[in-house]
């Protein structure tokens, strides 16, 4: 369930803070031989939320029916060895998921593939329901998106409110890391808005402002059950 969060702190703040710390021997340093070996320590399960990769914008279809073109394509690519590369080093074996929608499926497949695991599609794992609009600037986008996280109580564009999509999200989410076996993170691909919705509900932290750092792709990862935000890699390159 999301709690209260006020004020807001800083997410880099918030990032180091959350990292895990390591004890100090008798002399005040990191280590010693008295730590427990890391092999013999159970991995940490996390969740990993990651936005797809950067799809062919086309003004005449819903953002949902988004497909990836050869840009994104590539991008998903790269995405995958940044997952193998800044995962922490005790991540659990993973579990892939992903948002029906076709952007996110596709992203979740080359990740798949380039990974060696196999891909689940999960109901309820897709962005904030908006209708067909006009492409615009992206400040104007980010206007549009605003209120979303400012008020998310009102439908302010397609058929559900903020706190709709991160309930209709949340229940998803936990479904998918419900079924994986439990010596796995769940990797889940899916969309912007409803990935930093739910970072914000569990973290004290602005989701719009997250939102706006979330690039195509990008990926927050968190630990479970508490859903504390560990890590945000949000560099496609």
């Amino acid at each position: 369930m999301a709690r209260e969060h006020s004020p807001f702190v800083d997410l880099d703040e918030l990032l180091r803070k959350n990292q895990p710390r390591r004890e100090l021997d008798s002399r005040g340093e990191p280590g010693s031989h008295h730590e427990s070996d890391p092999r013999e320590e159970p991995a940490a399960r996390l969740v990993i939320l990651v936005k797809h990769a950067l799809p062919e914008l086309d003004a005449a279809v819903p953002p949902r029916e988004w497909r990836l073109g050869a840009e994104g394509e590539a991008q998903a690519r790269r995405l995958a060895s940044r997952l193998r590369t800044e995962l922490p080093l005790q991540a659990a074996p993973l579990q892939l998921v992903s948002s029906p929608e076709p952007k996110a499926e596709r992203t979740a497949e080359v990740v798949a593939g380039e990974l060696g695991l196999s891909l689940a599609v999960r109901a309820g794992l897709e962005e904030f329901d908006r209708p067909a609009l006009p492409l615009v600037p992206k400040a104007e986008h980010a206007a549009l998106n605003a209120p979303i996280f400012a008020e998310p109580s009102r439908r302010v564009l397609g058929r559900e409110s903020g706190a709709d999509a991160l309930a209709r999200f949340e229940r998803a989410l936990s479904a998918a890391v419900a079924d994986a076996p439990a010596t796995h993170s769940v990797v889940a691909v899916s969309h912007g808005t409803v990935i930093a919705l739910l970072v914000a509900a569990h973290n004290p932290i602005d989701g719009f402002e997250l939102w706006k750092r979330l690039t195509c792709p990008s990926f927050v990862v968190l630990s479970w059950p508490r859903l504390a935000l560990l890590q945000v890699v949000d560099r496609s390159e």
